[in-house]
């Protein structure tokens, strides 16, 4: 998997970089056909506090999964993005693997096979 990590306006440390692919790249063992991951990370203020947000675009076949969280560090950001993406990958993947539903329509009695 691809990583883009942008951080605008915030300078990332090497091993926060390290860290988030390590969490990130977790989640190929639920979807191995994922290409790409886009991160931003944003430092905002809210009032008096400064919090941190992380925003996931993970480029997959289909529609991209996106997921967004914010906290008191970019690790627990991070990691709530992670678990708000298994779960959007796991309901892509029961869709993937559900058997198409047969209609009554296109059942065929035994008259018909005759």
């Amino acid at each position: 998997m691809q990583y883009v990590i942008q951080s605008p306006r915030v300078r990332i440390s090497d091993n926060l970089e390290i860290t988030l692919q390590e969490k990130f790249d977790r989640l190929e063992k639920y979807f191995d056909r994922v290409i790409q991951c886009h991160l931003v990370l944003k430092k905002e203020k809210s009032g008096q506090q400064d919090y941190f947000k992380v925003e996931a675009r993970l480029a997959v076949p289909g529609n991209d999964l996106f997921a967004s969280e914010q906290a008191a560090s970019f690790e627990v950001a991070a990691e709530e993005v992670c678990l708000d993406l298994e779960r959007q990958i796991k309901k892509l993947k029961d869709k993937l693997n559900r058997k198409p539903e047969v209609s009554i329509d296109h059942v065929m009695n035994d008259e018909e096979l005759e």
